[in-house]
């Protein structure tokens, strides 16, 4: 069945005007056409003609949980639209009481996935226009003024909707459209994982080193992780240092792997840190090791699956494995 997602656009930009022009929001975080053709960009609107500048594609990657970090601190009552992925964010959000729940308003929105820009990039004109996306199970097409593209899911999907485990918002007053269906041409959850698994320590050892010898130290994961939400970063501390100044393989490993620590059990796997490193830094996989170990040691959910559901490292349970004994 084919979908477009011009009457979804519609309906985003109703909604988000409603929700301003009737004052049950004093902002709406959304997102607007970016520069190119396969990017799209944040959009923050607090007027309601301005919900005609939304927009909704496979495209729209950011999570927009992280933020509502910018606002924990004000008065103001955020309208924010949300995915499957991302919505499991503003759960853990609200279990770390870093934005209160009676100030927020989420509108969630169906996904089918979202597109990967850098394979999809090189096959469209960069300024071209797309008139319309259509949603065709296995693939989608998006059309131009002048042509049509046909992408396979399969191929052009990021690889965290290949192996989206809920496309569907788990947290939400307002949804819009029809609910989403299970992705074809999917993978196993943790596949990656696993093969990484089978190679030997000196081999794994190995290839974290190629990756993490490239690391800039920009920060640019942590800064986009809704998980990475302290008030100040131990990174950022005067003291103690936890990890010096300097840029050498050593240190840019202690720092994924610490911050890969640190969100144990709050990682809800938006691949937001994998999408926006400038050096192509697999940190998906890093932080997904720890959510296969964390599945198999306490049989725990996905983080941000359950408002009720307490962090699987936040709580004692009397039948946690004890290798003490």
């Amino acid at each position: 069945m084919t979908e477009s997602f011009n009457s979804l656009i519609e309906e985003l930009r109703n909604v988000a005007q409603e929700l301003l022009r009737e004052g049950q929001v004093d902002m709406f975080i959304g997102f607007g056409p970016g520069t190119l053709t396969t990017r799209t960009t944040p959009l923050f609107i607090s007027e309601p003609d301005a919900a005609a500048k939304l927009t909704w594609s496979p495209f729209c990657a950011n999570n927009l949980a992280a933020y509502l970090l910018d606002y924990r601190e004000t008065t103001e009552t955020i309208g924010v639209l949300m995915k499957g992925c991302d919505s499991r964010s503003v759960i853990r959000l609200l279990q770390d009481n870093q934005f209160p729940r009676e100030r927020l308003v989420v509108t969630g929105i169906p996904c089918a996935g979202i597109l990967d820009a850098e394979k999809v990039a090189p096959v469209l004109y960069p300024l071209a226009v797309v008139t319309d996306v259509k949603d065709q199970g296995d693939s989608f097409l998006l059309v131009t003024a002048t042509e049509q593209h046909r992408f396979a899911k399969k191929d052009y999907l990021l690889p965290k909707c290949l192996e989206c485990i809920d496309s569907g918002p788990v947290i939400y007053d307002r949804f819009l459209g029809p609910r989403p269906t299970d992705q074809e041409g999917g993978r196993k959850r943790f596949e990656e994982i696993e093969s990484l698994e089978k190679l030997s320590p000196l081999e794994r050892s190995e290839y974290w080193d190629q990756h993490f010898q490239n690391c800039l130290r920009c920060y640019a994961c942590r800064n986009v992780c809704p998980a990475c939400n302290c008030r100040e970063c131990i990174f950022d501390q005067a003291g103690p240092d936890w990890i010096s100044k300097r840029n050498n393989l050593s240190e840019n490993t202690a720092f994924h792997v610490i911050r890969a620590l640190h969100v144990a059990g709050r990682c809800v796997d938006c691949g937001e840190c994998d999408r926006v490193c400038p050096v192509n830094i697999p940190l998906r996989l890093l932080n997904q090791k720890v959510l296969k170990d964390i599945d198999e040691l306490f049989d725990a959910p996905m983080p941000g699956t359950d408002l009720e559901q307490q962090p699987v490292l936040g709580h004692y349970c009397a039948d946690d494995p004890d290798e003490f004994k």
